[in-house]
């Protein structure tokens, strides 16, 4: 009996997928591979049946049978659990994939910034254009957080910082989610959750600036310890959104629902190495922040911290080569 080419070239692209998992484990399937994967395990499910009830010779199931077996196990046995596997996370899939989606996530930090400027450039000219540009109220929260900075004074008290790191892991949580989660109105959602927050940082910047220079460098030195981590957090999970907001926008040759299924599985990466990171810059704003060790030193430790951020985001994962990517981008 004689295979059809389709056949054919299903059942051979299903084992050389099946030697390179063997060889290299699931991580070495692109998106679009994984995708296939279980529809070639059907094709060759259905091609053994018809095998074994048409009588072909023994050789050939035994291939077939084989191949399947071999299917079987990474379609229905999910890979291991637990810390080995969270160490490779955070050691070489999140960075990997913060690396393939950086054109997202770039878009969502230039979308940031083009609102910062603006905001910085209309509240500099007038203090008065805060509340227009941020809504009413922004020149009496500028008030309260340069009130802070007046002086060395601890304005945060030591019993009230674990309460307080809790409550802005939580509400720095909640703004990445919806980030992420409006990317399925077509990005709109995340291109305005952008804009406030880049609306927000230059309102409060220009107005903080307003009040001296030393003010300025308070504010500052308390911003950047946490900031560096916690404003990175924020462009990925924008980022992420934006990635949702393209699957649906240009699907390309596959159909939008397929499109979404592999922009998300990228995207819950991402979102799973931004918890972490607000996890961190929560902390770090709870406790370290607002001590009143020297301005100098917090912006000290605020560039080491962001020196390692960025290597770890840049370079961590590379010291392997792999045989095929683990991610590919979306924008083509």
């Amino acid at each position: 009996m004689q295979n059809k080419p389709d056949e054919s070239a299903s059942l051979k692209r299903l084992e050389e997928m099946l030697n390179r998992i063997e060889r290299h484990g699931v991580r070495s399937l692109s998106n679009e591979e994984v995708l296939a994967f279980g529809p070639l395990y059907r094709r060759a499910v259905s091609a053994l049946s018809v095998a074994r009830s048409q009588g072909v010779d023994d050789t050939r199931i035994g291939y077939l049978n084989s191949l399947v077996s071999r299917a079987y196990g990474h379609v229905y046995i999910a890979e291991s659990k637990g810390w080995p596997s969270i160490t490779r996370f955070f050691a070489k899939d999140f960075p990997e994939c913060f690396r393939h989606n950086i054109r997202f996530i770039l878009v969502a930090f230039l979308i940031s910034m083009v609102a910062a400027a603006f905001a910085w450039g209309t509240v500099a000219q007038d203090l008065g254009n805060a509340d227009v540009v941020f809504g009413p109220g922004a020149l009496e929260m500028i008030d309260q957080v340069a009130s802070r900075h007046e002086g060395s004074k601890d304005w945060m008290p030591e019993q009230e910082r674990p309460f307080m790191s809790s409550w802005i892991i939580t509400n720095n949580i909640k703004v990445a989610a919806g980030a992420f989660a409006l990317g399925i109105t077509m990005g709109i959602g995340t291109i305005v959750i952008m804009l406030y927050n880049g609306a927000m940082l230059g309102t409060v910047g220009a107005g903080v600036a307003s009040r001296g220079p030393h003010v300025a460098l308070g504010f500052w030195s308390f911003v950047a310890p946490h900031g560096i981590i916690e404003l990175t957090a924020i462009f990925i999970a924008g980022g992420a959104g934006l990635m949702l907001g393209w699957a649906m926008l240009c699907p390309g040759c596959r159909s939008r629902k397929d499109a979404l299924k592999l922009a998300g599985r990228e995207a819950f990466k991402l979102m799973l190495g931004v918890a972490a990171m607000l996890l961190a810059a929560g902390i770090i704003e709870g406790f370290f922040s607002p001590s009143v060790l020297p301005n100098e030193f917090k912006l000290l430790v605020a560039g080491m911290i962001g020196v390692a951020e960025f290597s770890y985001l840049f370079l961590a994962g590379k010291t392997r080569p792999q045989a095929a990517p683990a991610h590919k981008p979306l924008l083509a």
